[in-house]
């Protein structure tokens, strides 16, 4: 088989982000992750032991908005699929501008997936779970081929099937780093 038959079947690893959600969880150094979501709510001691590993962070939750603008890169916007997208997204860019990352964190749905892109955040997020995982793989093979905006998963619960999603980034909570294998 010739190199370029190879190349086709080659898929880099997702890099991971960490999600530290307590001021508990471990929180660990690899070349594997790439950058850190720290909820809003964690001690400033836990927040600036994060900061000085030197990878961009993201802040996620009700005070997020408040951090990013002293402390972080950038926020992640949990869409709400009941509430118009747009309308979740657009005043947040307006107030932190377009040099802080936004990442949205949307269910597996292709009109989130277009309407998600048409606010040009850094990348786009699908909650992944065992439930809707077969629905989420296919949902992000069609992403893959129409937008050019990195594609991330957050899932629900770790399973050993994230691994075959193709996929920019994997959002793990920093309990589940150990059993991901990295």
């Amino acid at each position: 088989m010739q190199y370029k038959q190879l190349w086709k079947f080659y898929k880099p690893m997702p890099q991971i982000i960490l999600k530290i959600n307590h001021d508990t969880d471990k929180i660990h150094e690899n070349n594997n992750i790439c950058c850190y979501i720290l909820e809003s709510e964690l001690s400033d001691s836990t927040i600036n032991k994060v900061i000085s590993i030197g990878k961009p962070v993201l802040f996620d939750g009700k005070n997020a908005i408040n951090k990013i603008n002293v402390l972080g890169d950038g926020i992640i916007i949990n869409i709400d699929s009941r509430k118009p997208l747009k309308a979740q997204v657009r005043p947040i860019r307006e107030k932190i501008g377009t040099k802080k990352i936004i990442g949205t964190v949307i269910d597996p749905s292709r009109h989130e997936a277009m309407l998600a892109s048409e606010t040009e955040p850094e990348f786009v997020a699908f909650r992944v779970s065992e439930h809707n995982f077969d629905k989420a793989k296919e949902l992000i093979e069609w992403y893959n081929e129409l937008f050019l905006i990195q594609c991330a998963v957050q899932p629900e619960t770790f399973f050993s099937g994230l691994k075959e999603l193709d996929v920019d980034f994997l959002i793990i909570n920093s309990q589940n780093f150990d059993d991901f294998s990295c």
